[in-house]
């Protein structure tokens, strides 16, 4: 047993274990098998690893720069997120209003759509068009129905026409 308030060495220390109330300082490298604390591990540098486990929260208040971020859980943002491409093989939802250059898709289920222009290869309707109504193509449908007027610019091709006067 060595009873001193300091050793000096200038080669290895070996021994069983290092055990202290106080602080263990190295201007070197410590090179270790494992660390485990109950307190906190502090690095005012980089930390290097090969991976980070954790059990509980990972905290940074600047940026975090990643080759990619996988999770089984949820990816939340108060702000806005950007990217080059959002790709999801589930269900987008939005409780505002989607803005974008383009929207390609192979069926829109919505309350409403409203926008300036369509250009739509069909439209499979089940509910009423509301507004005015642009069509280059054949429109095919069950019924015609309107409280206004009917203006056709080309000739009327039908098996009966029913009507309660015919101008001609």
């Amino acid at each position: 047993s060595i009873t001193t308030t300091s050793i000096s060495a200038p080669g290895n220390i070996t021994g069983g274990n290092l055990i202290t109330s106080g602080t263990i300082s190295s201007s070197g490298n410590a090179v270790n098998g494992n660390i485990s604390t109950a307190g906190l591990i502090t690095a005012t540098g980089n930390i290097t690893g090969g991976n980070i486990n954790s059990g509980a929260l990972i905290s940074a208040t600047g940026n975090v720069i990643a080759a990619n971020v996988w999770t089984n859980g949820q990816v939340s943002a108060t702000g806005n997120v950007s990217g080059g491409n959002v790709l999801v093989t589930g269900i987008i939802s939005a409780s505002g209003n989607i803005t974008g250059g383009n929207l390609t898709t192979g069926i829109i289920s919505a309350a409403n759509v409203s926008g300036t222009n369509f250009t739509i290869g069909n439209i499979d309707l089940s509910g009423n068009i509301t507004s005015s109504l642009k069509v280059t193509g054949n429109i095919t449908g069950g019924n015609l129905l309107t409280n206004g007027l009917v203006s056709l610019g080309g000739n009327v091709t039908a098996n009966n026409i029913n009507a309660t006067s015919l101008v001609g």
